[in-house]
């Protein structure tokens, strides 16, 4: 097991419990705003290092299609119905009318953050291709694939979005997409390239850092200055596939791989094995248990307690999912 790997998964795990805790700050402009500016902007990239492991584990390897779906969809399948049913479960409990649970489930995430499962399943689709081009491919090629991707489905949308769109929009391929037809580079396809790319390469410490630290300022700068150009929040430039969001990404994982390899220790391997479960509960232990007492962002000062609750979310998840793992039958949803 690479430890590197599995210490940056632990930190992207904690990335999403920071964002979402940080973000309840960020709706209205106030004295609280720039925390939750800060810290959404340096956590951005969460999500696509994600991905971009998958891809650093996924695309080097050998092993038929059975094996490869067997294995893929044991790990997911059964924690997107289990935590789709959690959630229908509380939205139910708290008097929402959720309708039919299995047509909820099949029609999207019954809670925001279990977007990321319907995402995975599509990706893991696509890896029996990916993989064919990734491993009787030249370096060279490969960073033509990455560039073209960055290019089509981050860096043109970007640019098409704020000259075309009169609000606060979202990310459009345009003409990439309508006359090229170049919707093939779009979606989230391109981080499993490039984790993998970076992987395999020489990684640095120093320079990762630095990219990471220069594209998250840049992301909080822009998001300010959009902003205040519609005269409310806006998200625009914290979007996964925005240019600085990738960057920010690709620079934190070239830090990580720029470290000394070797096996995890105890500690950051029972985090790493928790992280799915950890992700999937967060959620329920921001609002329920910790809301509930009084202990958020928003209460106090935000550039304290917008970590300072992070944490205590983090490692109550945890405490929670790595009791859970005890009982096999959670070992296949956690």
């Amino acid at each position: 097991m690479d430890g590197r790997i599995s210490l940056l998964r632990v930190l992207a795990c904690f990335m999403v419990v920071l964002l979402h805790v940080s973000g309840e700050n960020f709706n209205s402009f106030g004295a609280k705003w720039w925390a939750a500016n800060f810290f959404d902007s340096l956590t951005r990239a969460c999500v696509p290092i994600f991905f971009m492991i998958a891809g650093a584990t996924l695309l080097s390897k050998n092993e038929t299609l059975a094996i490869f779906f067997e294995k893929r969809f044991l790990r997911i399948i059964p924690a997107l119905l289990f935590w789709s049913a959690f959630y229908l479960w509380w939205l139910w409990h708290n008097g929402v009318a959720v309708g039919n649970w299995a047509a909820a489930i099949l029609s999207g995430p019954t809670m925001f953050h279990l977007w990321y499962f319907y995402a995975i399943i599509g990706l893991y689709l696509f890896v029996p291709v990916l993989r064919k081009f990734y491993q009787h491919s030249t370096r060279t090629e490969q960073a033509w694939f990455i560039a073209a991707w960055f290019v089509v489905s981050s860096v043109y949308p970007t640019m098409y979005s704020l000259s075309h769109d009169p609000s606060c929009g979202y990310l459009r391929l345009g003409l990439l997409a309508d006359t090229y037809h170049l919707s093939y580079f779009g979606g989230y396809i391109g981080y499993l390239i490039l984790g993998a790319f970076l992987a395999d390469g020489k990684g640095s410490v120093k320079n990762g850092a630095a990219i990471f630290m220069i594209a998250s300022i840049g992301t909080m700068a822009g998001t300010y200055l959009i902003s205040r150009h519609f005269g409310a929040p806006c998200e625009f430039f914290y979007l996964y596939q925005a240019p600085l969001v990738v960057m920010a990404a690709c620079g934190l994982f070239l830090a990580f791989m720029g470290m000394q390899n070797g096996a995890p220790s105890k500690v950051v391997a029972a985090f790493s094995d928790c992280s799915l479960g950890i992700y999937c509960i967060h959620v329920f232990i921001i609002d329920p248990v910790f809301r509930r007492a009084g202990i958020s962002a928003t209460v106090g000062n935000p550039w304290i307690t917008s970590l300072t609750t992070a944490m205590g979310v983090f490692v109550v998840s945890f405490g929670v999912i790595y009791l859970a793992r005890k009982i096999k039958p959670f070992q296949y949803v956690t």
